[in-house]
């Protein structure tokens, strides 16, 4: 019986270090599939014959997408976080 739970233990200690693993692996993978994605876009760009400038276009375009959407969830980060700290202070 001991055996079995020493078993079970380590079996338990290695899934948890396999699965660190797993995630740590997962996260490259889908930073690679991202970058072999843009890859992709601009040689189908290239082959395509599209301007250097359509490109720079669209890339503006959703940069500033991007930063009022940062902006945005900035002003809402903070006002959870202020709505939290009126939580702990209204339960002290």
């Amino acid at each position: 019986m001991k055996t079995e739970v020493e078993d079970i233990n380590k079996d338990k200690n290695l899934f948890l270090t396999l699965e660190l693993q797993y995630e740590a692996l997962i996260k490259d993978v889908r930073y690679y599939e991202g970058e072999l994605a843009d890859y992709n876009l601009a040689l189908d760009k290239y082959r395509s014959d599209t301007k250097p400038e359509d490109i720079e276009a669209l890339y503006m375009h959703i940069k500033m997408q991007n930063d009022k959407q940062r902006s945005h969830l900035d002003v809402l980060f903070e006002e959870r976080r202020e709505v939290e700290n009126e939580i702990t202070e209204a339960e002290n």
